[in-house]
């Protein structure tokens, strides 16, 4: 009993709405890389544990559970799924995943710098953070399937093309599209202040408007 209200604020943080792509993606990806189904099952644990701590959506958990609980749980998902790296018996596994892990947090906190200085980006600069926020996630995943399989062809071009899209994507289809206001609310990017694609576009277009 008392472990389940330790793990509170990350049941909590699953409520909110996840697309599952990266799952997808994985999936697809192992059509060409064979991995084995027993193996596969480890790094769809390990994938869930990293990507719960991105998950945005509803009121942050930290609103509801207090910082230091947040922080606590958190730091507990990362290290158990640290340690389901180290069970795929790869030397290398832990080391790329701890590697893709970090560029996750620098695209995302790229973004929430923006964000909170009130500093539009560049579309370069955009670019670069799609790059390590959704493809740091994309290539979390295929790197360790890498390890176990005989296919060592690049996939970086193809995450980081398909980086861009999906988060380009998801910034217009955040302001555009009805079933995003359903799931996550009206213009959700708006009221949480960022600077989307859209927005940057607006800005960077208009740049004497300061309205």
């Amino acid at each position: 009993m008392l472990f389940q209200k330790f793990l509170q604020p990350l049941k909590y943080i699953l409520q909110a709405p996840d697309k599952q792509l990266r799952a997808e993606f994985a999936h697809a990806c192992n059509y060409w890389l064979k991995v084995p189904e027993n193996k596969l099952i480890i790094l769809r644990d390990m994938a869930q544990m990293f990507h719960y701590s991105f998950l945005l959506g509803i009121p942050a958990a930290h609103t509801v559970f207090g910082v230091s609980r947040t922080i606590n749980a958190a730091c507990f998902l990362l290290v158990r799924g640290m340690m389901r790296a180290r069970s795929l018996n790869n030397p290398e596994s832990l080391k790329v995943c701890i590697e893709h892990v970090l560029e996750m947090h620098w695209g995302q906190g790229l973004e929430i710098y923006w964000r909170d200085n009130y500093i539009c980006p560049s579309f370069d600069e955009y670019k670069d953070m799609a790059k390590r926020k959704v493809g740091g996630g994309l290539m979390f995943d295929i790197a360790p399937m890498q390890l176990l399989s005989d296919n060592k062809v690049d996939l970086s071009r193809l995450t980081r093309i398909l980086a861009q899209y999906f988060q380009i994507r998801d910034d217009y289809c955040n302001l555009c599209q009805e079933q995003y206001s359903k799931e996550k609310g009206y213009c959700e990017d708006l009221t949480e202040g960022k600077f989307s694609f859209p927005i940057i576009h607006a800005v960077t277009s208009h740049p004497n408007d300061r309205q």
